[in-house]
C-alpha cells in the first residue's frame, strides 16, 4: 500500500481494497497519482526560490554596504538605496553575480533605469568554482 494510503477512508474509516469496488479504486488511485504529481511538482519548485532568495540576500549585504542611490549621488542628491540594478546588461552567469556590475539605486532610479523590465536570476556560483578574477 502506498505511504499516503493508510487503509482508512477520508472518514477515518477501515476500507479494505477488496472492499472498495472498481469504481472507487480506480477514483482513489487517480486522486493518488494528482497528490504524487502536486507534491512532484512542489519538490521541483524550489530551485527557482533558491535562486531568488540568494539574489535577494546578495542584494541586501548590498545595499548594506551600499546605504545612497549611485544615480542620485552623482547627481548631487542624497536618497536611500532600496534596490539593486545592473550597470550592463548581465549576459552570463559570472556578469550576473559580479557585484563591480552592480549599483544601488533608490525606488524611482530603479524604474527608470530598469524600464519595468523583469530580471532573470541566475544560478549562482558554486563557492568551490575555480574562477580567475583580474584587479
Amino acid at each position: 500500500m502506498p505511504a499516503c494510503c493508510t487503509g482508512r477512508n477520508h472518514a477515518g474509516f477501515f476500507m479494505g481494497y477488496a472492499d472498495m469496488g472498481k469504481k472507487n479504486r480506480a477514483a482513489h488511485w487517480q486522486e493518488h497519482e494528482q497528490s504524487a504529481d502536486k507534491a512532484e511538482k512542489a519538490r521541483a519548485k524550489p530551485l527557482k526560490d533558491d535562486k531568488a532568495k540568494a539574489w535577494r540576500k546578495a542584494c541586501a549585504d548590498y545595499l548594506l554596504a551600499n546605504r545612497y542611490c549611485y544615480d542620485c549621488t552623482k547627481r548631487g542628491y542624497t536618497s536611500p538605496a532600496d534596490q539593486v540594478a545592473h550597470i550592463d546588461q548581465p549576459i552570463s552567469q559570472v556578469k550576473f553575480w559580479n557585484i563591480d556590475n552592480w549599483q544601488a539605486l533608490c525606488e524611482p532610479c530603479f524604474q527608470r533605469i530598469t524600464e519595468g523590465k523583469p530580471l532573470t536570476v541566475q544560478e549562482p556560483i558554486p563557492k568551490d568554482a575555480k574562477l580567475y578574477t583580474v584587479k
